[in-house]
């Protein structure tokens, strides 16, 4: 059995389970300069609902330009910017779990998966992975014994990272 994985052809591993050198941790993160837009976007939308709502500056600015009377004198302009400022709030919720979650994370004997199929996170036996494939570019696919099947999107982490501590966890490529 080798150590070589094939990340060329899409397939990561198929992946045995050894003992002999466990490592205790391993996390995958997204890259955070790549959350930087979200992030900018949820800040702008909460400030554009805020500050509409208390009627701040960028309102008194759309006073000048559009015929606008006092908050709350339009029902429908009223919920647009709820609506705004809720989509806002949403978005740096999940941009700063995005941040500080781990996509991928193996403790022990477990590994935790963050997948778009599931609310929750995944948690499933390292013993049961039988195959790990990149699929389409952007997802790693997991394989389990029960013929459970799980994505995660890795377009924001190094799928080479990702052979390296594979590679030092020490599964196996089976034949």
């Amino acid at each position: 059995m080798s150590n070589q994985y094939n990340f060329h052809t899409k397939t990561i591993a198929k992946l045995g389970y050894s003992d002999s050198l466990r490592e205790k941790y391993m996390k995958f993160y997204r890259d955070r300069s790549s959350l930087f837009l979200p992030f900018l976007r949820g800040s702008v939308l909460t400030y554009v609902g805020v500050d509409n709502i208390i009627t701040g500056p960028f309102r008194q600015l759309m006073i000048k330009y559009f015929r606008l009377g006092d908050f709350g004198s339009n029902a429908r302009e009223e919920y647009l910017y709820y609506l705004l400022l809720f989509f806002g709030l949403l978005q740096l919720l999940i941009t700063l779990q995005s941040a500080f979650q781990p996509v991928i994370e193996i403790i022990d004997t477990k590994v935790i998966l963050r997948t778009k199929e599931k609310t929750l996170s995944v948690i499933k036996n390292t013993f049961d992975i039988i195959n790990l494939e990149v699929v389409e570019d952007n997802f790693l696919q997991f394989s389990f014994q029960n013929g459970e099947v799980y994505n995660v999107q890795v377009d924001d982490v190094s799928i080479k990272e990702v052979q390296k501590e594979f590679t030092s966890f020490n599964f196996y490529e089976e034949e």
